[in-house]
């Protein structure tokens, strides 16, 4: 039998496939920390491991300098999750800034620490990974699951890549429901969508970005150093700067741009835009897709 690995995220449904899996012997639960979550993330998966009692495997890219030459993965300890950047500041040194059409950041960081450690632990092909995307949640689904589900297939959908599952296959729960089971918990996330995974990460629109910049201004700061510093690799480069977001803005001018916007604007805004509805941006920066 195959090895179920769960790859966590660090948001609320990504941890509701993980209770599906709590007691499961097969299952195996992994964490790829970019160290830029919101501190609430890193105290709700401290949360998680303390009242589920699961192994989690926190792991963390470690950068090799050279060019040319890949990186691999350091483990490290729930005590170890912070929000200090390192992952942040080693890649922008590297590889430059990843921008939101081509968001390398995430394959650098997760994707191929989490194949590495899979394939280093269990053997090539002897797992299956298992992402928290949900029934709601069709544009991200692929073909095969799509028909399976009775669900339309779309233009863009395209066929299941071997090995990897869903949490639409095992239960129709959608974000409404799960936002229900966790306000049974005595836990939960302490933040709201805008702030989860990284917390100005560049696949958020404009508008979220700016409001995580009202709600985190001091983190914002450490941000902007790490992300627009003179350490940021401009060499060889198409666009010689280093603007990460959308209309090839940096993070410092998205600020700029929504200064005059008083926090409670842009939060209704978004919630009048149905910005906060499934499939209105990406919920969840998953490992795989």
């Amino acid at each position: 039998m195959k090895t179920q690995v769960i790859s966590f995220s660090g948001g609320r449904t990504s941890a509701y496939l993980v209770n599906l899996f709590k007691s499961d012997p097969n299952a195996h639960f992994v964490f790829m920390d970019t160290g830029a979550e919101h501190p609430a993330t890193y105290q709700f998966i401290k949360d998680i491991v303390k009242h589920w009692a699961i192994d989690l495997v926190c792991l963390r890219v470690v950068v090799n300098p050279k060019m040319n030459e890949g990186g691999t993965y350091k483990i490290i300890g729930l005590n170890e999750l912070k929000q200090d950047f390192e992952p942040w500041i080693e890649m922008v040194k590297k590889y430059g800034s990843p921008y939101y059409d081509l968001p390398f950041c995430t394959a650098r960081m997760k994707t191929e620490l989490f194949e590495k450690y899979c394939n280093n632990k269990f053997g090539k092909g002897n797992f299956e990974r298992w992402i928290g995307i949900r029934y709601d949640e069709p544009k991200r689904l692929p073909i095969e699951i799509l028909k399976a589900l009775s669900l339309p297939v779309h233009k863009k959908a395209v066929k299941q890549k071997q090995g990897f599952r869903y949490l639409a296959e095992i239960t129709e729960f959608e974000k409404d429901d799960v936002l229900d089971w966790w306000e049974k918990q005595p836990f939960d996330l302490a933040i709201t969508e805008h702030l989860g995974n990284c917390v100005f990460c560049i696949k958020k629109g404009l508008n979220k970005v700016a409001l995580a910049v009202k709600d985190e201004p001091e983190q914002f700061v450490k941000w902007v150093e790490v992300t627009e510093g003179d350490q940021v690799r401009s060499e060889g480069r198409k666009y010689n700067h280093h603007r990460m977001y959308r209309e090839r803005l940096h993070g410092s001018d998205v600020a700029e741009i929504y200064k005059e916007h008083s926090r409670d604007e842009l939060y209704n805004s978004l919630r009048s835009s149905k910005r906060y509805e499934s499939g209105s941006c990406s919920e969840s920066c998953e490992a795989m897709v």
